[in-house]
């Protein structure tokens, strides 16, 4: 692959007014409806992101403790790819890298053929706002908000105050459709506190989905949840996936979380497991 200059970036120039909610009405096949019927899914047989010789380190005192020692992988769009490892291996960093909420000491990362470990911090920002879904351990819920407001929070923060006053209308109508489909129509003004665990996360992987990213990053969404609550945010990310057209990459040190993906990548060590 060919670096792509970071003065013409796809889709991520910070400069530009596209916006698909930008509009009062929302595109009807974004609709949802609370049984989250969907067409049939499609798996197109190209990568959306790949990783090349790629290698991370942290220091800890004066000593440099590798984590990743030179991963190449591809994600497959339209597909869904578990990372599995153990604790320690490097998933949850590769993920980040792959996030650009962390840089790699070298090695290549590309999205849609265009190289982003390489691009300025606020393009990178922009890339996150609007083509990445970012789902974590932990919920990271505002406690002072409601469930809406805590799912509407990406879109204030990425318009800024008037654009978003502008389109308020049409990015509350999204968010409600969004929490309907995980099953958080009822508990719209709701606080963090008065929610589970369960849904909490739904709450989250809801607000994950407000900007209508391409693709959705999970690290460990299941970790701070008992059995039943995993397995309902699991069914909710299979259904996201297929009614939402995503790509979806988990990280996850359950084989049988990650036997319900299309693809597992093991990490041993740093590396990609043959």
């Amino acid at each position: 692959m060919s670096d792509v200059a970071p003065s013409n970036p796809l889709r991520i120039d910070p400069e530009s007014k596209a916006d698909p909610m930008s509009t009062a009405e929302l595109n009807p096949s974004k609709r949802l409806s609370k049984n989250i019927k969907s067409a049939p899914l499609r798996i197109a047989d190209t990568s959306v992101m790949s990783v090349s010789g790629l290698f991370k380190s942290y220091g800890k005192g004066t000593v440099q403790v590798p984590v990743l020692k030179g991963v190449d992988l591809e994600i497959e769009e339209g597909g869904f790819t578990a990372i599995i490892g153990q604790s320690g291996s490097g998933k949850s960093t590769l993920l980040h890298l792959l996030g650009t909420l962390d840089a790699p000491d070298s090695g290549e990362i590309y999205f849609r053929d265009q190289r982003i470990d390489n691009l300025s911090p606020r393009q990178q920002e922009h890339l996150r706002n609007r083509e990445f879904g970012l789902i974590f351990q932990f919920y990271h819920l505002l406690p002072e908000l409601t469930t809406l407001e805590n799912v509407l929070i990406p879109r204030m923060v990425q318009d800024g105050f008037f654009r978003y006053l502008k389109n308020k209308r049409a990015y509350r109508k999204r968010a409600i459709e969004l929490l309907e489909m995980v099953g958080l129509g009822h508990r719209l003004t709701h606080k963090p506190s008065q929610l589970s665990g369960g849904e909490m996360q739904r709450t989250a992987i809801a607000r994950s989905l407000i900007s209508d990213p391409s693709i959705l990053l999970a690290d460990e969404p299941t970790g701070n949840l008992d059995s039943e609550n995993g397995a309902e945010v699991m069914e909710t990310l299979t259904a996201l996936r297929k009614h939402e057209n995503l790509t979806v990459v988990m990280v996850t040190h359950d084989d049988q979380l990650a036997a319900q993906a299309d693809r597992v990548i093991h990490l041993v060590n740093g590396v990609v497991a043959a």
